[in-house]
Parts: structure tokens; C-alpha cells; sequence
């Protein structure tokens, strides 16, 4: 087997994220300067991959929860999961399969998800007129859905999800890792999910707006 590193290209770099490192890292370091530290150590995070402009400052209230003792290792493994769209059976199947990797106090899980698209360009145009503007009727919508996935029940998450339709790409993750944390409940381990930060990539007012909700969050064990 050949030993030949692999480096792959920033192809992102200069558009999602500054390409350059000194001014890239003085802007991790503020966004995490200014995220409290509430509920680590985190077992799994929920948090946003858009561009760094616009979730860049949310995603920090997740990633400040990790363990400095799991950032700071000289060595450790990155294991990419590709989740497709699963049926609710795959989910639980496959958060059954992952959950002693999620038991284990020594892996970080990150779910990477922004939550609802919204606008004509993503064919997704949901309004609640009792909750006011366009952009509070968003807010409203992703923080029902939020409160699910507080609650740790796959079941009312996949729900809720075939109620509302909310556009959040990374359901089907965030499926698996309630699925997991349910497995492992079965066996008295005790787990909190909760969310500090949420926020808009700008605020809808009419029809001919779009925008992307960032949610950031963090599980525990007990």
C-alpha cells in the first residue's frame, strides 16, 4: 500500500472563507473569543457549513463546546459519513450501528447542517402569517424544530419534518444521531441536546427575498 500523502485542494478558499491563513485564523479566534463555553464537553454538535460570513460567528457557539483535549491532540482520525436521504428504518438502523462510536467519550460527532432555506430559488416558501414578517415566520418554523431535536425523540423530529417540509439538509444526520442517542438511552446513558445560537443569512420581507437559518448546538452525556 503506498504511504504517498493526498492534499487536497482549498478549492473554497477566497470565496466561502478568507484564502488567506493569518486573516482566516484572527477570524476563528474572534467568533470563538466571543462563544461562551456552556455545556462542554460535547459529545456531538449541530452546526452550520455555509460561508464563513454568514455562519461563521453561529457556528462558533457549537465548536466552543468541544473538548480542548480533543482539538488539541497531536494525532487523531477524521471519519467523513456521507448520509443520503434515508428512510426512517435506515435512520434507526444506522443510529443503532453508530452509537457506540457515540457512546464513546472519546469521539466527537459533528452533524453538519444548515436549518431552513427558504425562497423561491430553494422551492420552499412556508409563511405563517400569525407570527408577523416573513423572516419571524422562519425563525418561528426552525425553532419548533430546534425544540424537537432538544427533546432527543426521532420519531416527533421525522414528523415534524413530513408536517412542514422545512428545508434543513442535514435531517437525515441529525436523524441518525437522535436514533443513536435513543439506542443508548435504552441502556441508561443519559444525554441533553441544546442549542445557543441561531441566526439568519439576512431577514425576509417579501416574496422576492431568500435567506438560510443557522442553528448551533451541543450534546452531552451524564
Amino acid at each position: 500500500m503506498s504511504n504517498r500523502v493526498v492534499c487536497r485542494e482549498a478549492s473554497h478558499a477566497g470565496s466561502w472563507y478568507s484564502a488567506s491563513g493569518s486573516q482566516l485564523n484572527a477570524q476563528l479566534e474572534d467568533w470563538l473569543s466571543k462563544a461562551e463555553s456552556t455545556i462542554r464537553p460535547a459529545r456531538a454538535i449541530i452546526a452550520p457549513h455555509a460561508g464563513y460570513t454568514y455562519c461563521g460567528a453561529c457556528a462558533a457557539h457549537a465548536y466552543k463546546q468541544v473538548d480542548p483535549s480533543v482539538t488539541h491532540k497531536d494525532e487523531f482520525s477524521i471519519v467523513p459519513v456521507l448520509v443520503g436521504a434515508l428512510s426512517e428504518s435506515k435512520e434507526q438502523e444506522y443510529g443503532k450501528l453508530l452509537s457506540k462510536y457515540l457512546a464513546d467519550p472519546s469521539n466527537l460527532f459533528i452533524i453538519s447542517s444548515d436549518f431552513c432555506h427558504w425562497g423561491q430559488r430553494f422551492r420552499y416558501t412556508y409563511y405563517d402569517e400569525s407570527q408577523g414578517e416573513i423572516c419571524r415566520s422562519i425563525e418561528h418554523l426552525d425553532k419548533m424544530g430546534m425544540g424537537i431535536i432538544e427533546q432527543l425523540d426521532p420519531m416527533s423530529f421525522t414528523n415534524y419534518l413530513k408536517k412542514y417540509r422545512n428545508t434543513i439538509c442535514g435531517r437525515h444526520p441529525i436523524g441518525v444521531l437522535l436514533n443513536a442517542v435513543a439506542e443508548l438511552r435504552k441502556s441508561g446513558l443519559e444525554m441533553n441536546f441544546s442549542f445557543l445560537n441561531y441566526a439568519q443569512s439576512s431577514e425576509c420581507r417579501n416574496w422576492q427575498d431568500s435567506s438560510v437559518s443557522y442553528a448551533a448546538g451541543a450534546l452531552i452525556a451524564h
